[in-house]
């Protein structure tokens, strides 16, 4: 009888002990901001000063850029342009209208985007910028708080964004959208999917032509969506970017990969390789291998 009376005992106190650590388990899990909430608790401090902007999409320098196919298609080159170049991306957004500044990020908000490759290593070009592609956009942000199997729905936007190269006749490119696009997230990982229709131009007349449309096909290389994907590995952070056309018979895509480590809390290393086609505007149809090296403001 008094073993079975220490055995009860025993077994109330370990089952006492197992509930009070998941509690406080519970509570350490609680305390601790997912990759999202990190970027979201960030954008929503600097919407208290009204002339900041904050990042958009990721800002990067990367001085070692290598592409194994370059495009010789460059005015004057004679087939000189360099497979190793400096790429760098500035990417800023603004509120332009918010309902009630206590309610999160909810707003309208200005985005502006620019991409450049830069031939610095050429000396025989003078150091040409290869490529620079130029993206405004405007868009109404939507902060949720809708919890569905484990996934949080953070963000939904909606806005119009116009890309373009700004090149003159053979070499100009460009497309304007519209988009709708939904950020959710678990404790470690995040998710973005974002979907798009390209609004129609005219034809070209003859290919000198400075009105109508640049880049009839664009679509069928870039799709009309994207997956975005993000976690980390100890102290390692890694985002993905996946676009398709989703056809079977003649398949078009690409996966950009991007592997940061902290160098503090600001800056990181980055590591970023990408391989399909849209590498840049002027390459949409074109299909790229890009590793390239260098540093990226921290994004979460």
């Amino acid at each position: 009888m008094r073993w079975q009376c220490l055995l009860a005992w025993v077994g109330c106190a370990v089952l006492w002990c197992t509930q009070t650590q998941a509690q406080q388990e519970a509570v350490v899990e609680e305390k601790i901001p997912s990759l999202v909430d990190r970027r979201i608790n960030a954008d929503t401090s600097s919407l208290q000063n009204p002339y900041s902007f904050t990042q958009h999409k990721l800002n990067y320098l990367l001085p070692i850029s290598y592409q194994a196919n370059p495009n010789q298609d460059y005015a004057n080159t004679q087939g000189l342009i360099d497979d190793i170049e400096a790429k760098f991306q500035i990417s800023v957004k603004m509120p332009v209208y918010l309902p009630d500044i206590n309610e999160g990020l909810e707003g309208l908000y200005f985005g502006f985007t620019a991409m450049s490759l830069w031939q610095v290593y050429n000396d025989e070009l003078s150091k040409p910028f290869r490529e620079t592609n130029y993206e405004p956009e405007v868009f109404y942000n939507w902060q949720t708080r809708l919890s569905v199997l484990g996934f949080r729905f953070n963000l939904a936007q909606l806005g119009l964004v116009h890309q373009s190269n700004g090149q003159d006749q053979r070499r100009s490119r460009s497309w304007n959208r519209l988009y709708a696009s939904l950020l959710f997230s678990d404790q470690d990982s995040f998710y973005f999917l974002k979907a798009w229709y390209r609004f129609k131009e005219d034809n070209k007349d003859e290919p000198l032509d400075p009105g109508g449309d640049d880049n009839p096909d664009i679509t069928h290389y870039l799709g009309h969506f994207e997956f975005g994907y993000g976690t980390y590995f100890g102290n390692f952070k890694l985002m993905t970017l996946l676009r398709n056309n989703l056809k079977t018979s003649d398949n078009k895509g690409s996966v950009e990969l991007n592997l940061s480590y902290p160098i503090n809390d600001r800056y990181e290393i980055l590591l970023q390789y990408f391989n399909g086609y849209g590498d840049s505007l002027i390459d949409y149809n074109r299909h790229q291998k890009r590793i390239s090296l260098g540093i990226q403001l921290a994004y979460f």
